[in-house]
This record gives C-alpha cells, structure tokens and sequence, in this order.
C-alpha cells in the first residue's frame, strides 16, 4: 500500500512571490531570519518523514492519512463530498475519486449517494477507518508534542 498513492495532479496555489507587489519583497531577510526558516524547513521534512513511516507502519499512505483526516474533521454532524475532499488535500477530482476507491477498497470508508444531490457521492468514516485515524494521529500528537519547540522556537528572535 505504501507505494500506492495516487500520482493526482496537485491544483496549483497562487502566491504573490512573483507578482511584484508593491512592498512584497522589499525587505531583504537577516542572516537570523534565514537560518530560522532553515531550521522550520529541516523540521518539517524531519516530521513528515517520521509520519510517511508512521503511517506506512499501519499500511497506509500519507495521502490515505491525510484523507481520513480531512474526512473525519471536515464538518462535525455533516459527511463530506468528494469534491470537497478534493479541495481540502488540494488535488483534481477525479484523484480525489480515485483516493476514495482505494480507502472503499480497505474498508476505511464508504461511499454513500448524496440524498439532496443525487450525482455526489459523500464519503463516509468505517469502524476501522476511525480506528486506524485514532491510532495514527495519537502517534502525530505524541511525536508532536514531544517535539514541540522545534516548532514553536523557530522565529523567536526579535522582530523589527
């Protein structure tokens, strides 16, 4: 399953970085600034390298994880569309139906007719996909918690 994880296409995120807005990038970063970023950049590949291998220990991929997640926290009393998933991991949503075949498929969830709108299908959080969520993200939290300055020391200088 590890190496199961759909090869979607990622929906493209506008940034202003080359927009040339007026004040956008004036300021040139400190020698600090940089280094702090450095360091947030090293600690973020750190965790998600922890949790690709946290959740291939349980046979699932960062995307199956990221999907139950979003799956299990979109809207407390309210299942969620698959385009709504889509737009919530940030891929198309024919990947997105795709990903959700694959999590029917291990009876992680299941898919269930929109009764408002017949053409939607809303995903729908299994037994198991809510044991396998619950035992993943107590391993995120912990590793998280444990971590925790990495995070949130990293721009602890004095800002001007």
């Amino acid at each position: 399953m590890a190496g199961d994880d759909i090869a979607g296409e990622f929906v493209t995120i506008s940034t202003s970085v080359t927009d040339n807005a007026p004040g956008a990038s004036e300021r040139k970063p400190t020698d600090e600034e940089l280094s702090a970023l450095a360091r947030f950049r090293g600690a973020l590949r750190r965790f998600l390298a922890f949790s690709e291998q946290a959740a291939a220990d349980l046979g699932l991929t960062m995307q199956w994880y990221q999907a139950l997640l979003v799956i299990k926290t979109f809207r407390a009393d309210d299942h969620i569309s698959v385009g709504e998933l889509a737009e919530q991991l940030m891929i198309r949503d024919h990947s997105a139906a795709e990903l959700v075949s694959r999590l029917v498929q291990a009876k992680l969830v299941r898919r269930k007719t929109d009764p408002s709108d017949r053409r939607r299908s809303l995903v729908i959080m299994t037994p198991a996909g809510d044991r396998r969520l619950a035992q993943l993200a107590a391993v995120h939290l912990d590793r998280l918690k444990e971590n925790k300055d990495a995070f949130l020391n990293l721009f602890s200088f004095d800002q001007e």
